[in-house]
């Protein structure tokens, strides 16, 4: 008996053990994999928080481009180097004072006191004419020699002046008697005869400056109103001159000018240099200079001369801006990958 319980007690602490066991291993298997879910949860987590970040970065990467490429439109940036190899110059812009001008159209002529015409003293038999037209002479130098008719004395044409042979009507053996022989025209200086309707009379005086062109821009030169005619002719046209200087020979009679006539002054509190003006995006700019910056600046104009504009809006008193060979950086912000570094 005492050995039967024995064995009845012996197996029921075997089972409590046995189960005791069980129960403890599902609790571990349990717990590890609450563990294997949580890890895989919290990678999960960190995956998607990575993904968001990364996606967050390359959204402010992408926006930060799209800025620059934004300012790139309007701005670039030059080295110094190039700015001075390349001749790129800068002014402040200020208030200047405007010349005001009227533009009219005119021809040279000789002035009238300096064209000299030779005839002969008596009727006479040409022996020689020493000049041709186009021949520079100077005063006194002997320009043809003839022969007195009624005494068969020989005497000279000498010239009147220093200046340019413009005509000859005789040839050797000729005979001639009060008509004239040659023309000698002092060129040094020529008037300018323009045409000037009557609002253009309304503003002219005499001693006004006129700045003289010919019709290519080429030459130049300044003279002085020194006549208006006092009637109209009878196409209501009027005559004004002026007087410049031809020392070096390029203003020939007959040709056609114009002339810009200094009618006023005005000043502006705000202007640029004409040269400075671009057109970028079909509107009229600057280029603001920041030390090696250069931002475009649109600008509402007014009036203007041959050097100067009036700036109505759109920079302020005191920018600096480039004055000289603006287009190279009007070029720059043109072409791929404007706003880099050179």
């Amino acid at each position: 008996m005492k050995q039967l319980h024995y064995i009845a007690s012996f197996i029921t602490l075997a089972l409590v053990l046995l189960t005791t066991g069980i129960n403890s291993y599902a609790d571990e298997e349990h717990e590890h994999q609450e563990d294997e879910s949580t890890h895989e949860k919290h990678d999960t987590n960190s995956s998607n928080t990575h993904t968001e970040e990364n996606h967050n970065a390359e959204g402010d990467e992408h926006d930060h481009a799209h800025e620059e490429s934004g300012d790139h439109e309007d701005s670039t940036t030059i080295s110094s180097y190039y700015i001075q190899a390349s001749g790129i110059k800068s002014d402040i812009a200020g208030p200047q004072t405007l010349i005001q001008t009227d533009t009219l159209f005119g021809v040279i002529s000789p002035v009238q006191d300096q064209v000299f015409k030779l005839h002969a003293s008596f009727p006479s038999m040409v022996e020689k004419v020493f000049v041709q037209v186009g021949d520079q002479v100077r005063k006194g130098q002997i320009l043809a020699r003839l022969t007195n008719i009624q005494t068969l004395q020989s005497y000279s044409l000498k010239s009147p002046s220093t200046g340019e042979v413009t005509s000859r009507s005789v040839n050797t053996g000729n005979r001639v008697d009060a008509e004239e022989i040659l023309v000698v025209s002092d060129l040094s200086k020529v008037w300018v005869d323009m045409s000037a309707f009557p609002e253009n009379i309304e503003r002219l005086s005499i001693g006004q400056r006129a700045k003289v062109y010919d019709l290519h821009d080429h030459e130049k030169s300044i003279g002085e109103i020194n006549y208006i005619a006092p009637q109209m002719t009878g196409g209501h046209i009027a005559r004004a001159r002026a007087t410049i200087d031809n020392s070096e020979g390029h203003w020939r009679p007959g040709m056609h000018v114009k002339a810009d006539i200094e009618i006023g002054r005005k000043l502006v509190e705000l202007a640029v240099k004409v040269n400075a003006i671009q057109v970028f995006e079909n509107n009229k700019v600057i280029f603001e200079q920041q030390e090696n910056n250069f931002t475009t600046r649109t600008l509402s104009l007014g009036e203007r001369d041959d050097q100067w504009v009036e700036v109505i809006s759109g920079i302020a008193l005191g920018t600096k801006y480039v004055s000289e060979n603006s287009f190279l950086i009007k070029a720059d912000l043109l072409k791929s990958g404007a706003g880099h570094d050179h």
